[in-house]
């Protein structure tokens, strides 16, 4: 019974031929060998070819619906006797026409009504005609047929079978090659489908044809075969194993890549070896490499070099013992000192972790079954040996001999390298002077040199050229693009020239010619631009008997070379120009520094020698005179710190150290705290200041506003002190500051003949860090307008530089460092705003700037640094009336005394300690320590010296920590640092250490 699924197996023809015949039958003699086929029957006949070809034609017609011709028709048509069709008169005889073998008897033998074929006489004429194709196919071949798959096969087919035959005659795909199926289902899916041959190149299957899981590769294809109906209801399958070229293949490649080292040889022969071998793994599973050292020794040692699959642990690795020891492989060695030596793998082996063939059952490598041991050595010197495990699933036959032997000549030429370097060289000059005997070796050489190489004749045509030269100057490399002078193409127009002089004067007899000459393709370097590559022409003539027939040329890439020249030559230039003006720096800096000095000097000498003005002087008087000096002194002293603190700033720019920290700000405060700041210097200098707040405040409805208030704060002290600098002597005094804020493009709020200072490079949106929040973006305007010198249009762009001012004599008239407005561009550019500034000579200039910020609605206030300093207040409030006790710390006698003297005048007792082992042995004494004192001293606050001798004020103060929460201080007392040490990281180390921020002395006494 046949299913539906493979009907097309049977003979859906009813009508039949009723003439029967008998023809001539030979007989064939039985095979002598062994039969291939259980139950072999009786041979059939054979017919002729004639009486064949004539049932093929009457079987295809009836496929075809075309009418039958009668055999008259068809014997007129062929002048012989007609012969009626065994097909059409008996189905089951039309297997007589096959060949006549014991693998046909097979096949007729087979229960095929068990099969999805069904019964032999019940098969369609379709499958018959490609039955008869693959008996009479004299290639591997086997037919698969029906939605099954059921296999019919050749003779040939039977070493592809393997273990599987003669089951797998009759049986489906599935029940035999499961895992192939699967391999190989997309390509009967493809050919049934598009009704093409699919070919299949080199498939890896597991064979068992000797008892043993055998590693084969085969190329075949599928051909798709029609039924009786035309349509695709099977596929022919022939195939022939490649097995051997494949293995060829993956083993020269493995080969071909353990190359003799060329140069000094650094290496060892196992960092040469290893790695290779680990690159094929199916048939190098396992190794040992062990090498012989004579060093220092009276008898030879080996030594373990490197393994593979070997773990550190197994008894086979040993460091190194004799030659004629007898543990491990030892007693091997000796006998494959001459000859390679091939052995089964024995108990020594278990433990190893091999490589290769993976097993499905197990999941684990299957273990090799031999194992070979190859000398390394060559004519006159044995240099160690080498350990392999087999191919778990190839022979040790020919093939694999052959590979040891390769292997261990390789190998073998590298361990001579490896081992003398003279050697080497020798060698290879001795192989270089028979090259240069030999063209074909020469061009041979040239082809895989790393320079390129090119060949001309007389005329300009290319006889040949390297590899090299194609991919150094990008010449086409086809036919067409090779014309005459065609090598002139590759240069750029600038370079053409010099390269055809060249040309001429190889022609006019020069010896040699050695150029560089750019080409039109790009170099692209570490960094910087793209550029036109550079490379060195070395050109000679070929003269035969003083006639030059050809000329010659090397060609090196040296785009690399002159980049860096190029680089070197533009940091050199940059390094004269940084030190030009590192010491134009230094020399403003220091003028500036010391221009205050002679001030402060000679009010201090006047404020000492003020007592003896008392003879001609009222004290009133004399008070006046000593406050005005004092006032001259602070500003002196505010004029260094500001050029100090922009030294500070930008080297925290320069190292990118400078944070951007944004809080809840007003605006408003902003500019009126500014503006207070600088009301004692604009009195002085009779400077009106206006400040003007524009509509866009009330109308975009600014109020509390993320952004850094420190920073902006620093940007319009560095304008206004500009602005103060440049309008103090003019006949009209007037600043005017003007402040906005815009929620689009803010840059269309300013005059439109603002200059704006061209950005670098691109700066990160601070704003989308989560601190900034997630409030709607804002951009806060703000310019500074002054009736002070202006200057020329062409001074502007270079006064945004770095150590630049407008002109040289700006730094003489007005003095400054030349930072404070490169400074601005820097803090405005980090906070996503740009700068600019409009001028006109002799009117005065604006300055205009703005920051991007983000609103909070939160209204959020800086909560943290007002409960530090009410909690403070509050501390100091609570002690017992009377005056504030300080404890103060500080090493400089000096400072000391400076500051004992104001905290005294501001009502404070003080108690001075050097450094902070006196300031702890204070405390011991003090009402704050835990056990009873007699006449303590009392303590309020304590004023710590950052740097001090014995102790400094960090140590101290955590000292200090550690004794309050251990319970031997009894109160909190506060540590406030007095220190110049005002950078960031070290204020957070300050308070990380117990100690709140630094503050005016002034706020200490009122606190």
């Amino acid at each position: 019974m046949i299913s539906d699924g493979d009907k097309q197996g049977t003979s859906t023809t009813t009508t039949t031929t009723t003439t029967t015949t008998t023809t001539t039958a030979t007989k064939t003699a039985t095979a002598t060998t062994t039969p291939l086929y259980p139950n072999p029957s009786e041979s059939p006949r054979r017919r002729t070819s004639i009486l064949t070809t004539r049932n093929a034609i009457q079987n295809i017609r009836p496929a075809l619906s075309e009418p039958v011709p009668s055999p008259d028709n068809v014997a007129a048509s062929n002048s012989v006797d007609p012969a009626p069709s065994p097909i059409d008169n008996n189905p089951a005889d039309w297997t007589l026409d096959l060949p006549d073998t014991d693998h046909v008897r097979f096949f007729r033998s087979r229960d095929w009504s068990s099969t999805a074929l069904g019964p032999l006489d019940g098969w369609s004429f379709a499958l018959r005609l490609h039955t008869f194709s693959l008996f009479a196919d004299t290639r591997p071949a086997c037919l698969y047929w029906g939605p099954s798959r059921t296999a019919i096969y050749n003779e040939q087919w039977i070493q592809l079978a393997g273990k599987t035959h003669p089951t797998l005659m009759g049986s489906t795909l599935q029940q035999k090659f499961p895992k192939v199926l699967e391999k190989i289902g997309w390509a009967l899916e493809q050919a049934e489908k598009t009704k093409v041959a699919v070919d299949l190149v080199e498939i890896p299957l597991t064979s068992e044809r000797s008892g043993y899981k055998e590693e084969t590769y085969f190329t075949g294809s599928f051909i798709p075969l029609r039924g009786d109906d035309s349509k695709v209801y099977g596929f022919y399958n022939t195939a022939y194993e490649v097995t051997r070229q494949k293995l060829n293949d993956r083993r020269v490649t493995m080969l071909n890549r353990l190359e003799i080292p060329s140069g000094v040889h650094e290496g060892t022969l196992a960092s040469y070896v290893i790695p290779q071998l680990e690159t094929n793994p199916l048939d190098i599973p396992m190794a040992m490499l062990f090498q012989i050292d004579e060093s220092n020794v009276s008898e030879p040692v080996v030594r373990l070099q490197g393994q593979i699959g070997v773990p550190e642990n197994h008894p086979l690795v040993i460091d190194q013992a004799d030659l004629s020891s007898c543990i491990g492989l030892y007693p091997v060695f000796c006998k494959a000192k001459k000859e390679i030596v091939t052995l089964p793998v024995d108990e020594r082996f278990a433990g190893i972790e091999w490589r290769g063939h993976r097993d499905g059952l197990t999941g684990f490598c299957q273990p090799s079954s031999y194992f070979s041991v190859l000398p390394i050595a060559t004519a006159d010197r044995l240099y160690g040996f080498l350990v392999l495990g087999a191919n778990a699933r190839r022979p040790i036959d020919d093939d694999h001999h052959s590979f040891m032997l390769n292997i261990a000549a390789k190998i073998s030429t590298i361990a001579a390298s490896v081992a003398s370097a003279e050697e080497t060289r020798r060698r290879a000059e001795r192989l270089e002077r028979e090259l240069v005997e030999r063209e074909k070796q020469i061009r041979y050489m040239a082809q895989y040199a790393p320079i390129g190489m090119q060949h001309l004749s007389s005329d300009g045509s290319i006889i040949w050229a390297n590899e090299m030269y194609y991919q150094h100057t990008g010449h086409p490399k086809d036919a067409e693009s090779q014309y005459n002078f065609s090598f002139f193409d590759v240069f750029i127009e600038e370079d053409r020239g010099r390269a055809m002089q060249c040309w001429a004067d190889l022609l006019q007899g020069a010896s040699h010619v050695e150029i560089a000459l750019r080409i039109k393709r790009m170099y692209f370097p570490p960094n910087g631009e793209p550029e036109h590559a550079c490379l060195l022409f070395l050109s000679f003539p070929y003269m035969v008997d003083g006639e030059i027939k050809s000329l010659m040329s090397c060609i090196t890439d040296i785009s690399q070379l002159k980049w860096a020249e190029a680089a070197e030559a533009r940091n050199a230039a940059d390094a004269r120009e940084a030190k030009r003006q590192q010491e134009e720096f230094i020399d403003v800096v220091s003028h500036e520094m010391r221009n205050p000095l002679s001030a402060i000097f000679q009010c201090a000498d006047m404020i000492s020698n003020s007592y003896r003005d008392l003879v001609h002087m009222s004290a009133i008087e004399i008070l006046k005179s000593n406050i005005e000096a004092a006032n001259t002194i602070t500003m002196c002293a505010n004029h260094q710190k500001h050029i100090v603190d922009d030294v500070l700033t930008l080297s925290k720019l320069k190292y990118m150290m400078l944070t951007i920290s944004p809080r809840p700000v007003r605006p408003i405060s902003i500019f009126d705290q500014v503006v207070k700041m600088f009301q004692a210097d604009l009195a002085s200098h009779d400077i009106t200041i206006n400040t003007i707040v524009q509509p866009s405040i009330g109308d975009n409805k600014i109020d509390w506003v993320m952004f850094d208030s420190s920073r902006v704060t620093q940007i319009l002290i560095n304008l206004l002190t500009n602005a103060i600098k440049f309008t103090k002597g003019e006949s009209q005094r007037k600043i005017t500051i003007t402040y906005g804020a815009a929620l689009t493009e803010p840059r269309d709020t300013f005059p439109k003949d603002l200059y704006w200072v061209p950005c670098e490079k691109k700066i990160e949106d601070l704003t989308l860090r989560p601190e900034w929040g997630n409030g709607e973006h804002v951009f806060l305007t703000c310019s500074v307008t002054d009736t002070g010198a202006g200057m020329r249009a062409e001074e502007i762009p270079r006064l945004f530089a770095r150590f630049e001012q407008a002109n040289s004599k700006t730094s003489i008239k007005y003095g400054g460092s030349g930072l404070g407005l490169f400074i601005s561009q820097q803090l405005t550019e980090k906070q996503g705003g740009r700068i600019g500034l409009s001028s006109v000579l002799g009117q005065g200039s604006t300055f205009g700037f703005y920051v991007k910020a983000r609103r909070n609605t939160a209204k959020l206030a800086d909560s943290t640094a007002l409960s530090r300093r009410s909690m403070g207040r509050a501390e100091g409030n609570g002690t017992a009336s009377g005056s504030m006790h300080v404890l103060l710390v500080e090493d400089n006698l000096v400072n000391q005394k400076i500051l004992e003297k104001q905290l005294t005048r501001a009502g404070c007792i003080v108690h001075v300690a050097n450094h902070g082992l006196e300031a702890l042995e204070i405390l011991r004494q003090s009402s704050c320590w835990h056990e009873p004192i007699k006449e303590p001293k009392r303590l309020d606050i304590i004023l710590m010296d950052w740097e001090m001798p014995v102790m400094d004020g960090l140590t101290c103060s955590r000292e200090i920590r550690k004794l309050q929460q251990a319970g031997k201080i009894v109160k909190h007392i506060e540590i406030i640092a007095t220190t110049a040490n005002a950078r960031e990281e070290q204020i957070e180390l300050a308070l990380h250490n117990g100690i709140v921020s630094p503050q005016a002395l002034r706020g200490i006494a009122e606190g």
